[in-house]
């Protein structure tokens, strides 16, 4: 089983690919990271370099998996930070290509656009998730921030909004469920996943300082756990478990990188969260 992963690439840090495709391996699954751009490090570090790869560049490559014949051995795909607005295209491109041989292969978008009501990604990049990803998508896992984006609506922490926004996009879209993550309240941060009729809730304790890449670990192991299991509660379950315990480690040793060798070491005995159900 493998899952083509198509996101960032840092040299220094765990964010996109970086962290994405050990999360995937340490789940048992082959990864195929597709980089949408390759730089030294977190944008957010206030400086670095590197470079955007340009869509043809990265159409040629999954023009090169096609050739081989492996698109059809996909599990499924997953997206994250796409770098330009045409690489939606590219991604749009090969969910289509993977489907042509087997429509039932999910697509887990994250839509990397922004946080704590900033945008990070070059213009255009949003319009083109929504308008090329979110209508091909299965599973979305944004924050509250990108949530908010998606559905055209700045939204507070409360859980009745939340769920309210994200099932207007599941009937909009024809999502079968959204997975918003980093809720912050007082003193806890929570996961939510919302289903079309029920929604589920993963509470930990709110840890006082930021991490790069927890969004995209979190996307990566529900992903992997959904292919595994083709179950989304249980995967999500899965996902927010493995968050609390990179996030705990990472913060254990003062750091705003994830930890990675501990990490993995941990998600082999990673213990599910414990889910509160609601309507």
């Amino acid at each position: 089983m493998a899952i083509l992963s198509i996101q960032s690439r840092v040299s220094y840090g765990y964010v996109g690919n970086s962290i994405a495709v050990p999360a995937i391996q340490a789940a048992g699954l082959e990864a195929w990271p597709l980089d949408t751009v390759s730089f030294s490090n977190h944008p957010g570090h206030g400086r670095f370099t590197g470079e955007v790869r340009s869509a043809a560049e990265l159409d040629a490559q999954i023009d090169g998996l096609t050739a081989l014949g492996v698109m059809d051995g996909l599990s499924a795909v997953l997206s994250g930070y796409l770098g330009l607005p045409d690489t939606a295209a590219v991604v749009a491109s090969a969910i289509d290509r993977t489907r042509a041989s087997n429509p039932t292969v999910p697509f887990v978008l994250d839509p990397v656009i922004g946080d704590n009501g900033r945008h990070f990604v070059r213009d255009g990049v949003a319009e083109a998730i929504f308008e090329k990803l979110l209508p091909r998508a299965d599973i979305v896992t944004p924050n509250l921030y990108e949530l908010g984006v998606l559905s055209g609506a700045t939204l507070t922490n409360e859980t009745d909004v939340i769920t309210a926004a994200a099932r207007n996009l599941i009937r909009k879209s024809r999502l079968v469920a959204v997975a918003i993550t980093g809720i912050e309240r007082s003193d806890t941060i929570s996961s939510l996943l919302v289903f079309d009729d029920t929604h589920y809730e993963a509470i930990t304790p709110r840890l006082d300082r930021g991490f790069n890449g927890t969004g995209d670990l979190f996307a990566a192991l529900l992903t992997a756990w959904f292919v595994r299991s083709g179950d989304i509660r249980s995967a999500f379950a899965r996902a927010a478990g493995g968050l609390d315990i990179a996030t705990r480690i990472t913060a254990n040793v003062g750091s705003m990188e994830l930890v990675l060798p501990a990490i993995l070491k941990n998600l082999k005995t990673l213990r599910p969260a414990t889910l509160l159900q609601s309507q």
